[in-house]
């Protein structure tokens, strides 16, 4: 990737536009040197730098080109062709991605973001299980922070169903926060995933980053899927950028006594699509669902007939009972008890009235 766009983004007083200008001054031959200060002053003469701006960007830069290295990290900046175009478009576009992992799921996957509290109630983590799961099965790339709480279970639920998941961290690639997720980053590597942060190795891990970063994971996401979060949570400023975006913004309903969930109940309010299952997204986004998979159905050792309901279900989402009797043609007497037993065997839930997957 473009050595000179990498330089040129440790110089903080030029803008992306001004990055393009000089790398559209340099001949082909010459993109591999580095302009002096004469030159850069030369050719943005407001950029009122000066020799001292100069020397301690193009040391930052000569370190950072060691820990590159060092760590096995790559990277694409902002004069680069192979730079994501769902990047390119928002306000303060990075300069840089630095990267480990498939840099292609930035230009080929269908992404959505899921995010929320970092400490998830029994519920929310049921939640962020359950509809993490059903997106991955979809062949939809899973994007979120590698919080801990419901960021670090959306992305563990994609590696499980053997899913695609993009991390954006908020700290430099070679120091991940939090430490323990460590193994699961290289787990997502490994598998074919993508850890990416604009942040250079060597930097220093700010507060601020977590907040600013998630203008990134709405970016590369279709929609994002908030779980549990408090009125003045982290996580509100990602639904916040995804409205700026024009994105779709998803909410999980909650307990209305519940801190965590006055903050999704708020956006659903003003106006989030309510997701009661993974469907809701389907529906919305117009994706169909992949079809269950027949040997998924036989390892169960389900009935014909308890097949029928599995499949509805696994369509839909949450059935009423009635609604799963006039789609599979079958006795709604029938379909209760079927319920309830498929619900003893634990697999589904059924609770007199709506049944879901379990």
């Amino acid at each position: 990737m473009s050595r000179l766009g990498l330089f040129l983004s440790f110089i903080k007083k030029l803008s992306i536009d001004q990055i393009a200008l000089i790398n559209e001054s340099f001949c082909e031959s010459e993109k591999q040197t580095l302009p002096d200060f004469n030159y850069i002053n030369k050719i943005i003469p407001k950029i009122k730098s000066n020799i001292d701006d100069y020397n301690k960007s193009f040391d930052d830069f000569k370190n950072v080109e060691k820990l590159l290295e060092k760590h096995s990290i790559e990277y694409v900046t902002s004069i680069d062709k192979e730079f994501p175009y769902k990047l390119r478009n928002i306000q303060q576009t990075p300069k840089v991605i630095y990267y480990k992992g498939d840099i292609n799921l930035l230009k080929t996957a269908f992404c959505i973001g899921v995010v929320g509290t970092r400490k998830p109630s029994s519920y929310g983590i049921w939640a962020a299980k359950k509809l993490s799961s059903e997106i991955s099965q979809n062949d939809i790339c899973i994007v979120s922070g590698m919080a801990v709480g419901i960021d670090s279970i959306a992305h563990k639920s994609a590696l499980e169903q053997n899913g695609k998941t993009i991390c954006v961290l908020g700290s430099p690639i070679e120091r991940p926060y939090p430490k323990s997720n460590i193994k699961l980053m290289q787990s997502v590597i490994d598998t074919g995933g993508l850890i990416i942060s604009e942040y250079p190795p060597g930097s220093s891990t700010l507060p601020v980053n977590f907040a600013y970063r998630n203008r990134i994971i709405s970016a590369l996401s279709e929609g994002v899927l908030i779980i549990e979060a408090g009125l003045k949570s982290g996580t509100l400023i990602t639904a916040n950028y995804a409205l700026e975006q024009g994105k779709y913004i998803f909410a999980v309903p909650g307990n209305i006594d519940s801190n965590s969930s006055k903050g999704t109940n708020s956006l659903i309010k003003q106006g989030a699509i309510l997701v009661n299952s993974a469907s809701d997204i389907f529906t919305e986004l117009n994706i169909k669902p992949v079809p269950v998979k027949k040997s998924l159905i036989k390892a169960m050792n389900l009935s014909e007939t308890e097949s029928k309901i599995y499949e509805c279900i696994h369509e839909k989402g949450i059935c009423h009972a009635e609604f799963i009797s006039i789609k599979t043609s079958l006795n709604i007497s029938d379909v209760i008890g079927i319920l309830n037993i498929m619900d003893i065997k634990g697999i589904l839930n059924y609770d007199g009235f709506m049944a879901s997957l379990a």
